[in-house]
């Protein structure tokens, strides 16, 4: 009991890493496009923001991978690509709902990034597998009613 305790604590603590990660990267991407597209009178499109997200990629892979493999979750590829692919959904999610193209607080997108990783490990552990899938699918349907919702209301997603 204690072992699965850690392993939710060390991958909340990978995911919220990795959130914070998403959300530096993803600010500092928008201030650069801002920077260089200041004096343009034109149509403007700048590498930035794919600059930023291929860095989160590069960055958060690693981390997770590292973070999954030190407390020895099973298997090692699956969960990190399914951390890494739900904090993507999750990420997308926020980021289309919010004003600024990245939600305005902190917490909430350190907090849902944060969630990814646990949930994966619960999947991961045969004992909490059903807890698991229910908290992915709650997540999941919580998000994509936020989407339906905001399609209904605004008019427009992304």
């Amino acid at each position: 009991m204690n072992k699965t305790y850690g392993v939710l604590a060390g991958s909340a603590v990978a995911g919220a890493v990795t959130g914070w990660m998403a959300r530096v990267l993803w600010l500092w991407s928008i201030a650069e496009e801002e920077r260089s597209c200041a004096d343009s009178v034109a149509l403007c499109f700048s590498l930035y923001p794919l600059a930023g997200i291929g860095l989160w990629m590069l960055l958060a892979v690693p981390v997770l991978l590292l973070a999954l493999w030190m407390l020895d979750v099973r298997p090692l590829k699956a969960t990190v690509a399914a951390s890494f692919a739900l904090q993507w959904f999750i990420i997308a999610v926020l980021a289309g709902l919010s004003r600024r193209d990245l939600p305005e607080s902190v917490a909430l997108t350190v907090g849902a990034m944060a969630t990814g990783p646990v949930l994966v490990a619960l999947c991961a552990d045969p004992a909490r597998r059903r807890v698991g899938l229910v908290g992915t699918g709650v997540l999941v349907t919580v998000c994509l009613s936020l989407v339906w919702f905001s399609i209904h209301v605004s008019g427009y997603f992304l």
